[in-house]
């Protein structure tokens, strides 16, 4: 059976990730079915106009076919399904075209981001080389909203279209699937030389990369600053899965984690004791919680909307992350904690959340302190007590030295990876607020 799943049963995982890989991995009827319909409306709503720029179809083909070789679902369907939902989602937006015509994207397009010069530029295509655009544009993101829509609109013949539709619904599900399923072939050499857990933060970083280049590409959001977020945001990513392979391949790491656990317990006295009881409440969710509602009222005064919603949506999505990783992987905490601790311990819920608090208010000083030294006074000291706290909990045995290091990792890459979400969320919101203006001020001035 699939790789991946030999080595979870060797370190002993949960009995959550052992459900949860034996629907992946073995012939589930039910998961098959809801995959299979999924794969399908993914392929539908990517080629309708209003949908297909959000509708990441590409993506989802390759990842079926990717299942398909290490899954449960059967290649020669996925193709089908893919071609079905791909032919099905041309003939709407064909009919779209033909019942609504032009007037319809110029009305209605701008607020699904659909630019008339876009559509004007495939209508130029589709009129001089319709079997191109419909066959090879569909590889294209935007060819692919827009073609089967502008060739309803300027008249194609039916008969003409859904030929070419066919042959290219065809080619896509094709050459998408089977780039999975090949990927498939090689994936145990490339786990096996990468690890699974760095395989997975390779993909994710690639996509990551991938979406920031072409955000940034088509509305020029992110400057040299968004650069060093993006660095830091793909270390942490790297280190969070390196913690989580370390202790699945128990690796070297591991080795050191005993070690450092115990010698750590050299320094017990009780003056440490008593500080270090004290530092680690820093991180725990009573003082995190008061600490946000205070910083969260001075946001709002400040009318800091953007940082407000980071404060949030980054701890919110920070705690629900590391319960559910410390779920999957399961590691089990070290024996004679000078303190008592619950659940598991990979990675460390209180390095997860103080930093990303401190590393939030990191941001913010950077960003609004003018004082120099001041600044920098309360970037040390929030370093400070995040390493401090990080420390204390190796210190009280409640975790192992890569727990805290996997928290503070977790913790980074989720606020920065906000950071650079918001950025563009609050850029497209601030356009569309301006064109509404305008547009209301215009219509104001005609009356």
């Amino acid at each position: 059976m699939f790789y991946v799943k030999l080595i979870f049963v060797r370190v002993y995982f949960s009995p959550f990730i052992m459900h949860v890989l034996n629907i992946l991995t073995t012939s589930s009827d039910t998961f098959s079915l809801i995959a299979y319909f999924i794969i399908f409306l993914v392929a539908l709503f990517e080629s309708i106009p209003m949908f297909g720029f959000f509708i990441p179809g590409q993506i989802v083909a390759v990842t079926a076919g990717l299942i398909a070789k290490v899954g449960s679902l059967d290649i020669v369907i996925v193709i089908i399904v893919l071609f079905l939902g791909a032919v099905a989602g041309d003939l709407i937006g064909y009919l779209l075209g033909k019942k609504y015509g032009e007037n319809f994207i110029i009305k209605y397009g701008k607020y699904f981001f659909l630019k008339k010069e876009n559509f004007e530029k495939t209508r130029n295509l589709v009129n001089e080389h319709t079997g191109k655009t419909i066959i090879i544009g569909r590889f294209n993101s935007v060819t692919r909203a827009f073609a089967p829509f502008t060739a309803g609109s300027v008249g194609i013949p039916f008969s003409k279209f859904i030929l070419y539709d066919i042959l290219g619904g065809i080619f896509w599900a094709l050459s998408f699937a089977m780039l999975g399923y090949i990927f498939g072939n090689n994936y145990k050499a490339i786990s096996n030389y990468f690890g699974e857990f760095i395989l997975i933060a390779i993909l994710i970083g690639a996509l990551i990369i991938y979406l920031y280049k072409k955000i940034n590409k088509k509305r020029r959001i992110f400057d040299r600053r968004h650069l060093y977020i993006l660095l830091i945001n793909l270390f942490s990513l790297y280190v969070f899965f390196r913690m989580l392979d370390n202790f699945v391949e128990q690796e070297l790491l591991v080795s050191w984690d005993k070690w450092i656990n115990s010698h750590i317990q050299i320094l017990w006295s009780p003056f440490l004791n008593k500080l270090m009881i004290f530092t680690t409440n820093l991180g725990g969710a009573t003082f995190l919680i008061i600490a946000s509602i205070i910083l969260l009222a001075f946001f709002i005064s400040k009318k800091k909307w953007r940082y407000s919603t980071l404060l949030i949506l980054s701890l919110a999505g920070g705690q629900l992350l590391q319960v559910l990783t410390k779920h999957l992987i399961g590691r089990e905490r070290p024996l004679d904690a000078l303190i008592q601790a619950s659940g598991f311990s990979l990675p460390s819920g209180h390095a997860t959340r103080i930093a990303i608090f401190f590393a939030l208010l990191i941001y913010y000083f950077k960003n609004h302190l003018k004082n120099s030294y001041l600044k920098y006074f309360l970037i040390t000291l929030c370093f400070f007590i995040i390493l401090s706290v990080g420390f204390s909990r190796i210190y009280l045995s409640v975790h192992w030295f890569t727990d805290v290091i996997a928290g503070f990792a977790l913790g980074i890459f989720w606020l920065t990876f906000l950071i650079l979400t918001l950025e563009v969320v609050s850029t497209v919101f601030k356009e569309k607020i301006t064109k509404l203006k305008n547009y209301l001020n215009k219509n104001s001035r005609s009356l």
